[in-house]
């Protein structure tokens, strides 16, 4: 498998989660998981999660992803209503680091 299929790969599977997510399917969330170990990363822990704290898991990766944002407020209600502490957003990442300044030589 060359770099542009695993590319293909990880594209193909967030499209499809993105789409699970919007129907807030707690089953469908973790079959797609379980049907994709090696691009689901970090949401593979939710497979051994009962369905309750699976959800919970699913609406925090609701928060998290930027094509979900019209979702965020729900998921963010969602949440809170159940006492659950939400994850703290960043505006985003920095991909670079900032120079240092020179010093006079």
């Amino acid at each position: 498998m060359d770099e542009r299929e695993i590319e293909q790969g990880y594209a193909n599977f967030h499209r499809k989660l993105n789409q699970i997510l919007r129907k807030q399917d707690v089953k469908a969330f973790k079959a797609h998981v379980a049907a994709h170990p090696g691009q689901a990363g970090r949401l593979s822990h939710c497979l051994g999660l009962s369905d309750q704290l699976a959800e919970i898991e699913m609406y925090k990766a609701i928060l998290v992803r930027s094509p979900l944002n019209d979702l965020h407020t729900k998921a963010r209600n969602w949440l809170e209503d159940r006492g659950i502490e939400v994850p703290k957003m960043t505006k985003g990442k920095r991909k670079y680091r900032q120079k240092r300044e020179r010093r006079p030589r």
